[in-house]
Order: structure tokens, then C-alpha cells, then sequence
């Protein structure tokens, strides 16, 4: 190995500072070995137990990857075909829809483009049950778009993808993946919440700790196949990502034919912008690919709970992969940034040519053309030409003026001085927008230090009626059970918008609501969470307000 092991100590000392509240640990990898490896702090501070390589860290959403290697161990084995739909094996399924009856298939479940919303957080969290009560939960909800287009994350399509292995192979969810990938492997992997596991690992795994480093319990305990409580070692996950890399392989063992693991890495596109676009392929994102060094593309996973983080990315090309895991509750930027840092000091030390940043030729336009507004998920971004005739819009309070590019692009300059300023300047640099069509729907793009994605859709005046308006006010959950999930929701009307002010997992998110009737409105916008139904009971008076399965009631009016 090239890499200077000091060079890379460097960079990861040097980006976590004294910022982290409890672990942090990376490894980077290739198709055979661990290449190089850093532990900081601690997984346990009234033990002042330090990370070590056997540390056992909860990896959320990173399950996911393992959901799909088991869906694609049955389609190897003849129990299922990814074109199937999903009915085949979950008869009783179904959903409420506005926009007509579509089979959802095994590809649209891995693909997160099934229509299915992202959480009911009563039935993926909690302490222990049948997690195939989220069947009949999603009866009661609404399909969000038409299966196969909107890509849209749903945990609770992981869920769905769980229960058809358990269906399809026979076997409960947890045996089948022990017996058919962990096993095989020697990886070592607990599906069980961090009171359950045992004893004997008892000072190996990392405790979980708040913003202010506090040791708490992460309420995420909840058994489901996207995730949650799946402790594992940075080991053990990179086995996974060399199997990827070997095309089926790991250690001499093979799992897999190159051509099932071939297809499971392919981005399947359904429109020309999905090159740009497309997340997520059968269970694994792709082009994300943010690095200042000419290599292929990274794809991988992440996972978060409330406490715990975890990236798990590589590049098939080069076959290097780097997998990080965290146990404090402000991780996940810290992770992301360290996760860059350390691979661009690996490729830099590899002697990998650097990315020569193009600087863009503007062209004239009219700004009447773009003069479009969207609705996102951080609310209304409108485009206006301003009184100098330029083309202008305010995000978050900031102005900004635009110009076009040649390749298409909106370049965005804030207007404020302050603005312009450190750190505040860093944060928007290089922000611009495209505004396209994308399957059948009038979308607008984002792009920030190559990072594409699309952010709102063709805004539309919202239907307000007279119960939603008597129902404006302040609704909370009346225990402490979702505490730290929906702390709380503010229904106000902003600029003719029915606005809901959402405090969810410690954070604050505004989402825009159209009425549909005097009990259900949708959320407006594109993407994760967008196109889902809120729900309003008005009974003597008394209003409670659903969202995303957990119903609050109302404590304040407007």
C-alpha cells in the first residue's frame, strides 16, 4: 500500500478535533484486507472502554444491504423473480389510493420506488413485536406516487422486502440472513437490541450518547429489516463490501454468481436524468461520488438511528472501500466529512489525477423563462425577475441572484454581504439549479459540490378548507412514548400556505400541505416523506392531527 499511514492519521485527527461525544471509528479496505484502520474515543466512558476492531456498533439502515443480498439469494435459488408483485407473497397487502391501482413488484420495493410512505413510527419502533403488523398499518394509508417512477426512501418498503424472504424462503427473517450470508462469512452480526445482546459481548459494545454526551438508550430497538438494532463490527461489514467487489466472493468463498451480483450493482434508469438522479439501485446507492480524484463511481449505504451512524461506501473500479461508525448523537456531518477526507487523502497518496474543476460560461437568457415556482421540502422556492431585470430568489431568508450556464444550470450568488462571509458563503458555494422534466413530472434540480438531486415539483395553489383552518393551532403527543420522535406540530397558514411546522428527532422541518378533504391533506413536494397524507379528527372540539402514524392532539390554538 502506497498510503502513508501517518498522512491518513492526520486527516482523521485533524477533521474530528475534539468534536466527537463518544466513538468514532473508520476502516478502509479492499477486495481482500483491511488497509488501514483509526478508533478515537470511547464506546463506553464510565468503563473509558476504547474503540477496538471488535467493537460492536449499531448500523441502522445499513441492514438494507443485507435485506437485498437476501432477496437476490432467492431469486438465485428459483423462490422469486424481481418482477414479481409483491401480492404474491403478501396477498393481504394493500394500500388506499387517489391516483389509481398499481401492482407494487419486488424491483420497486428495492429500488425505494414502490409509492409506499417512509415511516409509521408506532409500528417500526418500540420495544418487541411482529413486525408484519406494518401489513395491515399501510392499509390504512395512501399510495404516494405511481409505483416504478418518484424515488422515495421507505423503511417501511424494507419492512414489506423482510417479511417476503420470511414468506418466500420459509425461514424467519434473522435465520435466513444468519444462515445464508453471515454464516457463511464469519461475520459477526446481532439482530437484538442493546438490552438483549449477550453478556459475553457486554464490553464490546458501544453505548449510545446524546448531543450533550450523556449515555442514553436509543429508542430504535424496534426488530425490522431496515435496520435499527443490527450490531455489528467494521470487520464484518467489510466482508459485504468485498463480496460486492469479488462479484460473489469473499475470502475463497462464494456466495453468489458474478452475474446475480453484476445485476445487483446495476442502476436500473427509467429516464435520461437518472444518471444525475437515481439513488439507489437494488438496495444500494449509487453516484455519490463528491471526491476530488478521477475514479469510477462510489456506491454503498448509510445507516442512522437517533444515536448511532454508519457508512459503508466503495468503488468497484478501484476496489477501495471505507466504512465509518459513530455512537454519538451529532455524528452524521462529522462522519460525512470524514468519510471524503479520508479517501481523498488515500487516492492522493495513491498518485490518482485530480478533478480539474471547470469554470462555467454564462449565457444570456430571459429570466422570464425560469420565472417558475416549486414546491420543496423545505418549502416554496420561487424564481422572480427582479426590478433590474434579473433573475432573482430567497432561500431561507438569503437572496440570491441567478445566471445561466451553457450546460443549462442556474448558478446561485447570494446578494447579501453577510452572506458572503465565511462560513455562511461555504455553505452555499457553488449552489445551482436546473428546472427539467422528469418522469412525466415538472421538477426542480439541485447541484452542490457535485451533488445532484431533485429538491420540489411544479408548485400548485393548496386547497384550504374551513375545518382545516378552525383546526390551526399546536398539537403534541400526550406521552412520552414518540417523544423523541414528534415532539410536537405547529399548523399555521404562511403566505396562504396551510404550513405544518414539524419538530421531529430533535430538528425542525416545515412541510406544505394541500387539502383533500376535511380529514386528509397531502404533503407537498418531491421526494422522502413528500406526497404523504396527514390526517385531522375533529371531535367536540377536540383535534387530533396524524402524521406519519403518530396522532397528537391539539394543546394551543393556532
Amino acid at each position: 500500500m502506497a498510503a502513508n499511514f501517518d498522512s491518513l492519521n492526520k486527516v482523521f485527527l485533524k477533521t474530528i478535533k475534539n468534536k466527537n461525544k463518544g466513538a468514532m471509528s473508520a476502516v478502509i479496505f479492499d477486495n481482500e484486507k483491511i488497509l488501514y484502520s483509526f478508533y478515537d474515543g470511547f464506546i463506553d466512558k464510565n468503563k473509558k472502554l476504547a474503540p477496538q476492531a471488535d467493537s460492536l456498533f449499531m448500523i441502522g439502515s445499513n441492514t438494507k444491504v443485507m435485506t437485498s443480498l437476501g432477496i437476490f439469494r432467492l431469486v438465485e435459488d428459483g423462490k422469486l423473480n424481481l418482477e414479481d408483485p409483491i401480492t404474491k407473497y403478501i396477498p393481504e397487502f394493500s394500500v388506499k389510493s387517489r391516483i389509481g391501482e398499481y401492482e407494487v413488484t419486488v424491483e420497486n420495493l428495492l429500488m425505494h420506488r414502490a409509492g409506499i410512505q417512509c415511516d409509521l413510527y408506532p409500528h417500526i419502533i418500540g420495544s418487541s413485536y411482529d413486525y408484519s403488523v406494518v401489513i395491515d398499518a399501510l392499509k390504512e394509508t395512501y399510495r404516494t406516487t405511481v409505483p416504478g417512477t418518484m424515488f422515495s426512501y421507505s423503511n417501511l418498503g424494507y419492512t414489506l422486502l423482510g417479511i417476503i424472504v420470511e414468506r418466500a424462503s420459509g425461514r424467519p427473517y434473522v435465520d435466513f440472513i444468519q444462515e445464508n450470508i453471515i454464516s457463511p462469512l464469519d461475520m459477526e452480526v446481532y439482530f437484538k437490541r442493546e438490552e438483549d445482546l449477550p453478556d459475553s459481548v457486554s464490553n464490546r459494545v458501544a453505548r449510545s450518547y446524546n448531543k450533550k454526551g450523556k449515555q442514553v438508550i436509543d429508542p430504535l430497538g424496534t426488530l425490522v429489516p431496515a435496520g435499527s438494532n443490527t450490531y455489528t463490527t467494521l470487520g464484518s461489514l467489510a466482508k459485504i463490501g468485498q463480496l460486492l467487489m469479488n462479484d460473489g466472493e469473499c475470502n475463497g468463498v462464494r456466495l453468489y454468481k458474478p452475474e446475480t451480483i453484476q445485476l445487483m450493482k446495476t442502476l436500473k434508469l427509467y429516464d435520461d436524468w437518472d444518471k444525475e438522479l437515481a439513488e439507489v439501485g437494488y438496495g444500494i446507492y449509487h453516484h455519490r461520488n463528491h471526491l476530488d480524484y478521477k475514479t469510477g463511481r462510489i456506491i454503498g449505504h448509510g445507516g442512522a438511528t437517533v444515536f448511532h451512524h454508519s457508512r459503508f461506501d466503495f468503488l468497484p473500479d478501484e476496489k477501495i472501500g471505507v466504512i465509518l461508525f459513530a455512537n454519538f448523537e451529532t455524528a452524521q456531518p462529522l462522519e460525512g466529512k470524514l468519510e471524503l477526507n479520508l479517501l481523498n487523502a488515500y487516492l492522493k497518496e495513491e498518485g490518482y489525477p485530480k478533478i480539474e474543476t471547470k469554470k462555467p460560461t454564462f449565457v444570456d437568457f430571459d429570466p422570464k423563462d425560469y420565472a417558475k415556482k416549486y414546491d420543496t421540502a423545505i418549502g416554496p422556492i420561487e424564481f422572480t425577475v427582479s426590478e433590474k431585470g434579473e433573475l432573482v430568489t430567497r432561500i431561507r431568508k438569503v437572496d440570491f441572484s441567478l445566471k445561466l450556464d451553457d450546460e443549462g444550470w442556474l448558478a446561485a450568488t447570494p446578494k447579501q454581504i453577510w452572506a458572503k462571509i465565511p462560513p455562511f458563503s461555504k455553505s452555499v458555494s457553488d449552489l445551482k439549479f436546473c428546472q427539467t422534466s422528469y418522469l412525466g413530472s415538472d421538477i426542480l434540480i439541485s447541484s452542490q459540490d457535485r451533488f445532484v438531486s431533485a429538491i420540489g415539483e411544479l408548485y400548485y395553489e393548496p386547497n384550504i378548507n374551513a375545518a382545516w383552518l378552525k383546526a390551526l393551532g399546536t398539537y403534541e403527543y400526550p406521552d412520552k412514548t414518540f417523544k423523541w420522535a414528534l415532539q410536537k406540530t405547529v399548523l399555521s397558514l404562511k403566505d396562504g400556505d396551510l404550513v405544518g411546522t414539524i419538530s421531529i428527532e430533535g430538528e425542525k422541518t416545515e412541510v406544505y400541505l394541500s387539502v383533500v378533504n376535511d380529514t386528509e391533506a397531502i404533503v407537498k413536494g418531491y421526494g422522502r416523506n413528500m406526497k404523504e397524507t396527514v390526517f385531522l379528527e375533529e371531535n367536540n372540539g377536540k383535534y387530533e392531527l396524524t402524521v406519519m402514524g403518530i396522532t397528537m392532539v391539539r394543546t394551543k390554538n393556532k
